[in-house]
């Protein structure tokens, strides 16, 4: 079954698509929570008493040593806390330690399917591959859904597929068609999808 979370760090967001069942989890970067004005932790803390399930935390550091240190306090903060590491080697040098303390891991920024391959061989939990985004800079990432699906299921991998950078219905369609494990979609994004103009066309034409 797909889940979905919600890419935000707004509590007042969470609780309006909470009402729908549209919060499976949540997934948080530092510009969301940065948007927040308010300390990061008191927000990932707030989210956490909100949602049931996973609520990504993003390391900011670039050095794994690094990366591991912050991971481990902020998997401290609540049992839900998901750590999120950078697709690249330093994050894959975090990841296979912090999989060794049983520390929750979403790996973030995955572009080409075949970053997912030493990832997957560690099992981490989620690899988020990222759809809306590639399209600033000119091409689709739509069939890397069912190339990263492939590769995961080849290796026998645990991991999840997530995607992410979700714009519009399209990318929400390819990604339930393409075989996401959860996809997360930022509020905008599920406004946008029911601010249908050709539903709300045909409603006012019924009224009138």
């Amino acid at each position: 079954m797909i889940k979905f979370f919600l890419d935000t760090a707004s509590t007042k967001d969470i609780l309006e698509w909470s009402k729908h069942n549209l919060v499976n989890g949540v997934t948080t970067n530092p510009i969301l929570l940065g948007k927040e004005n308010s300390d990061p932790i008191k927000v990932l803390k707030s989210i956490c008493k909100l949602v049931k399930g996973p609520v990504s935390a993003q390391v900011t550091e670039k050095k794994f040593e690094k990366m591991v240190k912050q991971g481990l306090n902020l998997a401290k903060l609540h049992k839900n806390i998901i750590i999120k590491i950078p697709c690249n080697l330093e994050g894959l040098k975090a990841a296979k330690i912090l999989k060794k303390k049983k520390i929750n891991i979403n790996v973030t920024l995955g572009f080409n399917p075949a970053q997912i391959v030493a990832f997957a061989n560690l099992d981490v939990d989620y690899f988020s591959l990222i759809l809306g985004k590639t399209e600033d800079w000119g091409f689709s990432n739509i069939d890397s859904i069912k190339s990263c699906k492939n590769i995961i299921k080849n290796m026998r991998s645990d991991t999840k597929l997530l995607v992410a950078s979700i714009r519009n219905e399209d990318h929400l369609e390819k990604a339930i068609i393409n075989g996401a494990d959860v996809i997360t979609v930022p509020p905008t994004t599920w406004d946008l999808i029911y601010k249908n103009k050709y539903s709300d066309m045909g409603l006012k034409s019924f009224f009138e």
